[in-house]
């Protein structure tokens, strides 16, 4: 699947959505053309998902497969870049000769982001907020 494609499936859902209104002048006809328009673009969505997929696991290798070294060393980058931002922002906290405002400045927006790759989706979903699918109805 072309990526550029997947990129441009909301926009083009759209467009397919008035063609199908300026189309079918019948509403149950409208609606059920609409329908099948959507289902036609889920469709697509998830193949063009599970082509990805698909590539990753081939340029990667299945988790199953890998040396058990490797496993634990990807499963551990992430947790420790996280530990080491946290703790040179609080080392730089704790001594403010060593680390200028500037480097603090950066360090803060460093940990923002791995804090919010962590912990940013549960917070989002607490608030009733999924980007995914617009507001949650639970």
């Amino acid at each position: 699947m072309i990526p550029l494609i997947g990129a441009l499936l909301p926009l083009l859902t759209k467009a397919g959505e008035k063609f199908i209104e300026s189309k079918f002048p019948d509403p149950e006809e409208r609606e059920q053309a609409k329908r099948e328009w959507a289902a036609q673009a889920a469709q697509l969505e998830a193949s063009d998902i599970q082509g990805f997929r698909d590539f990753v696991v081939a340029y990667e290798g299945a988790g199953e497969s890998v040396h058990p070294a490797i496993q634990i060393l990807r499963g551990s980058v992430r947790p420790v870049l996280t530990y080491f931002l946290a703790a040179s922002y609080v080392y730089g906290f704790l001594h403010p000769v060593v680390f200028p405002p500037e480097a603090m400045d950066g360090l803060w927006k460093l940990n923002l982001i791995s804090l919010g790759f962590w912990y940013g989706e549960r917070a989002l979903k607490n608030l009733g907020l999924n980007l995914n699918r617009g507001p949650v109805n639970s």
